[in-house]
């Protein structure tokens, strides 16, 4: 299912089961949206679940996030099924070219934007061989001798190296 058809049925199916998201949500905007983006994941994964289904899936979300104090747009909602494919269009000149999916793509528009902003950020912060080592990593699989060697580094160096992109993956995707 593609994210256009998925998106009309999720605006198809949403009037029956709104009312109620919205009273259990009892007026607090951030359990609506919890609950609203319950039913959405519902529909991901039976596209012709039962009206249970959806409300189940959504009440679940809401108390999800009542427990970890969390809200999908406060920031520290957390990404989840990441992968790592090519992609030739972020503006970076020396290779490092990633984009972040989930759901085969189907990822909501804003958690993309999100995902590169942060990812531009990440990128940024790094001096060139540490992109090079992500590079060489990721993309090409290499070992870490093999690294080394390619970077004309020392062992320590690339220590040094591995736990500051650890730290400034930290800093920008964790939440």
């Amino acid at each position: 299912m593609n994210f256009q058809t998925l998106h009309h049925l999720y605006n198809e199916r949403l009037p029956e089961i709104e009312n109620i998201i919205d009273i259990e949500s009892d007026g607090n905007p951030d359990l609506r949206q919890e609950g609203l983006f319950g039913a959405y994941q519902a529909l991901q994964t039976d596209p012709h679940g039962s009206k249970r289904f959806l409300l189940n899936k959504a009440t679940w979300e809401m108390v999800s996030s009542i427990r970890r104090g969390k809200s999908v747009d406060n920031g520290f909602y957390k990404r989840k099924n990441l992968k790592i494919i090519h992609y030739d269009q972020l503006p970076f000149e020396d290779g490092i070219l990633a984009e972040a999916i989930s759901s085969n793509g189907q990822d909501p528009v804003d958690d993309q934007a999100i995902f590169r902003i942060d990812l531009g950020r990440f990128l940024e912060k790094l001096s060139h061989n540490e992109r090079l080592f992500i590079q060489s990593k990721a993309m090409d699989g290499l070992s870490d001798p093999k690294i080394k060697r390619k970077l004309g580094i020392t062992f320590e160096t690339l220590k040094a190296m591995k736990v500051n992109i650890r730290k400034q993956i930290q800093l920008s995707f964790a939440r």
